[in-house]
């Protein structure tokens, strides 16, 4: 028999090596998912050399879609070395103006930014030269629109020819029409190089209605190279033009245009000290740029420099012109089509207060024949009393208020909000003379796409009146000579 000492060595002895035994185990629990990683990893190695072993028997070539992104990156490069434009240097108006506006120089960046509901690709694709132009050496067009407006893109470039900062709503499918309409248009036109020097895109679309494809950089939103002409040589038509406004996703969805959205997008992006935020169907006379930074600083005096003086911004005439006629280049060559009844005051036969001229009469009658190319200011006014309604179109400092974002194209006066808020800050309007915007050629006049419209005003002139006029007299001041 077994003693009982001898029973609880046994049992001692036991305990022990139960004991080494899992504490081996638990070494070897610890250790096992190394062993296993180790295993696959191996494995995978072992696959990856046997698939280029593969590969390099049948000549060594990429999957379709590392193919694409190699190529699509390798085009870009490219393009960018073929297109790399010089640092220039700042002139002596640049420098004297940078010290006088004491503005500071920024380049333009990608960006994917948040705008309230709205996802935002700032400077999707950037203009070569706007990409690196100085705080004080330009003027920026800032605009709007969506594919649709893509007609009148080169007209504006050529024009103006400085940077342009363009705003385009994108929901749903039609990023993909609008990535197709930059492709041609920096591409396939008579006035693509002016559009890929001065032009910078900007796209946004509602949270609640994302596209399927956002490309991930200016690369690829460059990449896929568009077809200019077809084998005989003639020119493909623009994709902006083959698709009917009613296919689109912003039609087809019954999206309202949210206009001002669009207008603060493409001011909140321009890195230029002077801007001039405007409707892209709006031409400019020629040679405004260089004629308003010469103005100023051959004229100190022409800004408001002291805080103490009243802001002030620098309103354009808008014009108008019969269908078929030429856009006129100069104040002389307007004033001849105003003469013949081929151009009238902007809007004259829908708003015939929205876009009359301070001083008009006296502004036609002053000829300009012989300094068409000198501008100065014509007249002072404000917005109140016979111009309480005005809708000018202006250059400023980018400082005044920004446009008001619940208020659509569809429920118009999208404009008089913002123009009602510097009424109640006391801006000063400082009319330009010879220099004039135009119209893209047609007699605006009342028809019955505008009256599907009226349901939209009506429900917007209530809000206006019955939110937002009061909220901006408690944020900008009581003035009871300003309206909306």
């Amino acid at each position: 028999m077994v003693s009982g000492e001898q029973r609880n060595s046994q049992n001692k002895g036991y305990k022990f090596r139960m004991a080494a035994f899992i504490f081996g185990n638990r070494k070897f629990i610890r250790r096992w998912p190394i062993l296993i990683l180790l295993s696959v990893a191996l494995l995978l190695t072992w696959r990856n050399l046997k698939h280029a072993q593969k590969i390099s028997k049948i000549g060594g070539h990429k999957s379709v879609e590392s193919l694409a992104n190699d190529s699509c990156q390798k085009r870009f490069l490219e393009y960018e070395e073929t297109n790399k434009i010089t640092l220039r240097k700042d002139s002596s108006r640049t420098r004297e103006l940078r010290d006088l506006l004491k503005c500071r120089n920024r380049q333009l960046r990608f960006q994917k930014l948040q705008h309230g509901e709205y996802w935002l690709l700032q400077n999707l694709v950037v203009g070569r030269k706007s990409r690196l132009v100085g705080c004080a050496e330009s003027v920026t067009y800032t605009t709007n629109g969506d594919y649709t407006f893509f007609d009148n893109l080169e007209t504006v470039a050529t024009r103006w020819h400085a940077p342009v900062s363009f705003a385009i709503h994108t929901p749903g499918y039609d990023l993909k029409a609008t990535l197709d309409a930059i492709r041609y248009v920096r591409n396939c036109l008579p006035g693509s190089e002016i559009i890929k020097d001065w032009v910078t895109f900007h796209v946004y679309f509602s949270n609640r209605h994302m596209p399927d494809f956002v490309p991930y950089d200016e690369a690829e939103a460059l990449c896929q190279p568009p077809i200019c002409t077809v084998a005989n040589g003639t020119l493909v038509p623009p994709p902006y033009t083959q698709i009917p406004r009613n296919e689109s996703y912003k039609a087809v969805a019954n999206l309202t245009y949210p206009i001002n959205v669009g207008r603060n997008i493409a001011r909140l992006a321009a890195n230029t000290h002077f801007i001039f935020a405007c409707d892209i169907e709006l031409y400019p006379s020629l040679g405004f740029v260089d004629q308003f930074l010469d103005m100023v600083a051959k004229n100190h005096s022409v800004l408001a420099l002291d805080p103490k003086q009243p802001r002030r911004v620098y309103p354009l005439p808008v014009f108008e012109i019969e269908t078929g006629v030429q856009i006129p280049a100069n104040k002389s060559e307007l004033l001849a089509l105003y003469r013949k009844q081929q151009a009238q005051i902007f809007h004259l036969k829908v708003c015939p207060t929205c876009h009359m001229i301070p001083g008009q009469e006296a502004w036609f009658n002053q000829s300009s024949s012989e300094k068409d190319h000198e501008l100065h200011l014509f007249s002072k006014t404000l917005r109140k009393n016979k111009f309480k309604a005005w809708e000018p179109f202006y250059v400023s400092d980018n400082t005044e208020p920004l446009f008001d974002e619940r208020v659509t194209w569809e429920g118009q006066s999208n404009k008089r909000i913002q123009n009602f808020a510097m009424c109640l800050l006391g801006y000063e309007y400082h009319v330009l003379d010879p220099a004039f915007l135009v119209h893209s050629p047609g007699i605006k006049e009342f028809s019955k796409k505008d009256s599907s419209r009226l349901q939209y005003a009506k429900e917007m002139t209530k809000f206006i009146k019955t939110t937002i006029e009061p909220e901006y007299r408690v944020l900008f001041g009581q003035n009871k000579a300003c309206r909306t």
